[in-house]
């Protein structure tokens, strides 16, 4: 069996980018902290990085300014609360501005981006269940004008999501410091309780889709609970992983400026050692069992349009045992909303559209 596919990775800086924001070590060490522990207190922050916390929180100020980064909250793709779909959208050309700005503006859909290849845009969406998603699709994105129909890939397992990509700008000893300090995560794949999410629950990850990092205070009057209710609540979500909580980075400041896609089958019965193998690869942003004519699907970032043959040479290599074929591939030629936020050309946030599913 495949252990894993992991390869050596450079030490990351600034790769500049065509925006307006440019980062240095510090800026970058800043938000690797804040990818390991999002909400943590600027106090923390300063302690493991040897900064003076006030400049730890006037630099995150000046990123988030820019939308050079962002703190988002949502509920997590790997838990079982709610139904997600990869979605295939096809588009008439002449009208796919206006399509992209409706969806973009849709609460159910996470993600929009516009691919190469056989597809036109590419989105990821949440519903209720499995009727209301095709209620959703049928009803809302088709009906779309110049929307022409939309292919369904029912997610059936999420072994690997953004919100546990990081940089490589801590050293060991920092990492852990960040760690030890953390609320305790459920493994991965771990189950969530029986028991139904509770409208403050849901109201405090509609809020955190906002902004991540919202002090408590904020955050309680903005879901209309006492401070004491929305820490029970916050501590319940965070304590069955049903919330995730992702420090992002415009994608062109992070070395790794092109995107990529990736549609594979594997047989089933290698399914879980391939998506351990998978979640080694330093590339990886997401992967996604689904059900349809692959079941598999990888989103990756890379440093060159080269990458996007080399790495899939190197995936088809290493996990031959295993019989992973990738079927396609395409290269994202622009994402508008990436985890409830709308972006620029440069990949920055220009404002927020938090998923919620609840009041659509």
């Amino acid at each position: 069996m495949t252990a894993g596919i992991g390869r050596p990775l450079e030490t990351q800086g600034s790769a500049g980018g065509d925006g307006p924001a440019r980062l240095d070590e510090l800026d970058l060490a800043i938000v690797h902290a804040l990818q390991i522990q999002p909400r943590a207190p600027w106090t923390l922050v300063g302690s493991v990085l040897e900064i003076d916390p006030v400049t730890a929180a006037r630099r995150w100020a000046r990123l988030c300014d820019a939308g050079a980064a962002w703190v988002d909250g949502y509920l997590s793709p790997a838990q079982e609360d709610m139904t997600w779909a990869q979605l295939e959208i096809a588009v008439n050309g002449a009208r796919l501005t206006d399509v992209v700005r409706t969806l973009c503006e849709d609460a159910g859909i996470l993600s929009l981006k516009q691919t190469s290849g056989s597809r036109d845009l590419v989105a990821l969406v949440q519903a209720v269940d499995v009727d209301t998603l095709a209620e959703y699709v049928s009803e809302r994105v088709c009906r779309v004008p110049g929307v022409h129909g939309a292919r369904v890939h029912v997610i059936t397992a999420t072994p690997f999501e953004g919100s546990q990509w990081r940089l490589r700008s801590l050293n060991a000893a920092q990492r852990e410091q960040l760690r030890l300090s953390a609320e305790p995560r459920p493994a991965p794949g771990t189950p969530v309780p029986a028991e139904p999410l509770r409208p403050v629950e849901r109201r405090i990850a509609v809020a955190l889709g906002t902004d991540g990092r919202m002090p408590l205070a904020a955050l309680a009057r903005e879901v209309d609970a006492s401070v004491a209710t929305t820490r029970r609540a916050l501590g319940r979500l965070l304590a069955s992983g049903r919330l995730a909580l992702r420090c992002n980075l415009a994608r062109p400041l992070t070395g790794w400026p092109v995107s990529a896609m990736y549609f594979a089958s594997v047989p089933a019965e290698h399914l879980d050692a391939t998506a351990t193998a998978l979640r080694t690869l330093p590339e990886l942003r997401l992967c996604t069992m689904t059900a349809g004519p692959h079941n598999l699907f990888l989103d990756v970032w890379l440093r060159t349009l080269h990458d996007v043959h080399a790495l899939e040479a190197h995936i088809s290599r290493e996990l031959g045992p295993l019989r992973l074929r990738v079927v396609e591939r395409s290269v994202i030629l622009r994402t508008f909303k990436h985890v409830g936020r709308i972006l620029d050309r440069h990949g920055h946030s220009v404002r927020s559209v938090p998923i919620n599913t609840w009041t659509n």
